[in-house]
């Protein structure tokens, strides 16, 4: 019976991670995607930077955004970016989409996921 109740528990693991958006504190999101800002922008309508404006991505087709050079792994790749596929991709995005142009280690912290995805919802029409 114990197995029981860890195997039921361990499937529903990766749904506990994301945070809902009345436990989302702005400024610890802000300061968690400032590791993003280098190479993305937020804004509605703003410039594409390194990588593509992440305005309104959660939800999106993945390498959906018009005009932006995505690399053929990220073209190919093909899902939406719902809140678990952009935790799963958050934490190592080279590992996700081996060839991918993102030369960034990932978000090894749940916590940092979290909070990057609080903020790029608040940054959206959605």
């Amino acid at each position: 019976m114990k197995s029981f109740k860890l195997l039921s528990a361990m499937c529903f693991l990766p749904f506990l991670v994301i945070a809902s958006d009345d436990v989302c504190d702005q400024q610890a999101s802000k300061k968690a995607f400032s590791k993003c800002a280098a190479c993305h922008s937020v804004n509605e309508g703003g410039p594409t930077l390194l990588g593509p404006n992440l305005f309104d991505v959660v939800g999106r087709k993945s390498a959906s955004v018009k005009g932006f050079p995505y690399s053929p792994a990220l073209n190919e790749y093909n899902k939406i970016w719902t809140e678990q596929e952009l935790h799963t991709f958050l934490e190592k995005p080279m590992k996700v989409v081996p060839g991918t142009m993102m030369a960034f280690g990932g978000l090894r912290k749940v916590s940092d996921r979290n909070a990057v995805i609080c903020f790029l919802k608040k940054n959206s029409n959605k």
